[in-house]
C-alpha cells in the first residue's frame, strides 16, 4: 500500500516546490522598496536552503560557458540576468534537485533494483534541465510570436512616421495598439520607448532589443535604424523600403511552408491512409477467394 501511496506523494510534493519556486515575486524594484519600508518576509525553507546550496551554485557556475548561457537566457526572456540573478536561478534548481533527490532515496529504501536506479537518475536529470528547458521553450514562442507580428508593426510604424509622429512616439504607438494583438511585440516596444525615456540612447536601446529578440528580421531593423540615423538620413523613406523587403520575406516563407507541406503529409499518409485504403479495395477480393478455395 505505502509503495503505491509514495509516488503520488512524491508527485505533490514535487509539484509544490516548482509552485513556490515559480511564485516569487522576482521584481527587484518591489523588493528594494519592501526593504526600505521595513516589510521584510521572514525567512522561509527556501531562503535557510539557499544559504547551504549558494557555495554548491558557485561552483556550478564558476564555468564562464554555463554562465553565459544562463545569463542569456535570462536576458532573451526579459527579466534581470545580473550575476546575482544567475546564481539565484542556479540556487533554484539545485534546491528543486534537492527536494526530488530526497524522495528519490525514499524511495529506493523500498525498492532497490537496476530499473530504480535508471528511473531516480533519469527524474533527478528532468528535474536539473526542467528550468532551461522551459525558459528556452518560452523564449522559443515569443519569438515565433514576434517573427509573425514584426512586418504589421513595422508597416505601422512606417505609416506613424510618415504621418508626422516622431520615432520615439511611433514606437510608443505601435506598443500601445499591439497590446491586444501580440503582447510579445507590445512588451518589447514598450521596454524601447521606456528605455530611451529613461535616458539611454537610442542606438544602445536598439541594440539591447536585438539582443534579446535575436532574429535576423529585428537585427536588420536596429541596424537600419541606426545607421540612418547616424548618416543623417531620412528615416521615413528607410522604413518604407525595409517594410517591401520585410513584407517579401514573409511571403517567401509562407510560399516555402505550403510547398513543404505536400512532403510533410507524405508520411502520414503511408502510415495511415493507404493501410485503410487497401483494406477496403482487398476486402472483397480476399473474401472471394477464401470462399472459392472453401468451396
Amino acid at each position: 500500500m505505502l509503495l503505491k501511496i509514495l509516488p503520488i506523494l512524491i508527485g505533490l510534493w514535487f509539484g509544490y516546490f516548482i509552485y513556490i519556486l515559480q511564485s516569487d515575486d522576482d521584481n527587484f524594484i518591489r523588493k528594494r522598496l519592501r526593504k526600505a519600508s521595513g516589510k521584510i518576509k521572514k525567512r522561509s525553507l527556501y531562503d535557510a536552503f539557499a544559504d547551504i546550496l549558494k557555495p554548491f551554485s558557485t561552483k556550478n557556475i564558476a564555468n564562464q560557458v554555463s554562465k553565459n548561457k544562463i545569463h542569456t537566457m535570462l536576458y532573451s526572456l526579459g527579466v534581470s540576468s545580473s550575476d546575482e540573478d544567475v546564481l539565484e536561478f542556479e540556487n533554484r534548481r539545485l534546491f528543486s534537485l534537492l527536494i526530488a533527490f530526497i524522495f528519490c532515496v525514499l524511495y529506493l529504501l523500498f525498492s532497490f533494483n537496476i530499473t530504480s536506479v535508471s528511473c531516480v537518475l533519469v527524474v533527478c536529470f528532468v528535474v536539473y534541465k526542467y528550468p532551461e528547458y522551459r525558459i528556452q521553450k518560452i523564449i522559443e514562442k515569443k519569438r515565433k510570436e514576434f517573427t509573425r507580428f514584426f512586418p504589421d508593426a513595422l508597416d505601422l510604424l512606417s505609416v506613424c512616421v510618415e504621418a508626422g509622429l516622431g520615432v520615439d512616439g511611433a514606437i510608443e504607438r505601435v506598443a500601445q495598439e499591439f497590446s491586444e494583438l501580440s503582447k510579445a511585440v507590445s512588451s518589447e516596444f514598450t521596454r524601447l520607448s521606456k528605455d530611451v525615456m529613461s535616458g539611454l540612447s537610442r542606438e544602445d536601446a536598439l541594440k539591447n532589443m536585438a539582443k534579446r529578440i535575436d532574429t535576423q528580421d529585428i537585427r536588420s531593423f536596429c541596424a537600419m535604424l541606426v545607421q540612418s540615423e547616424k548618416m543623417g538620413t531620412s528615416i521615413a523613406q528607410s522604413l518604407r523600403v525595409y517594410c517591401d523587403s520585410l513584407r517579401t520575406r514573409k511571403k517567401q516563407r509562407i510560399e516555402e511552408l505550403v510547398q513543404s507541406a505536400s512532403a510533410k503529409m507524405t508520411i502520414p499518409m503511408i502510415l495511415f491512409l493507404l493501410p485503410a485504403l487497401f483494406i477496403v479495395i482487398l476486402y472483397p477480393a480476399v473474401i472471394k477467394i477464401m470462399e472459392n478455395m472453401a468451396g
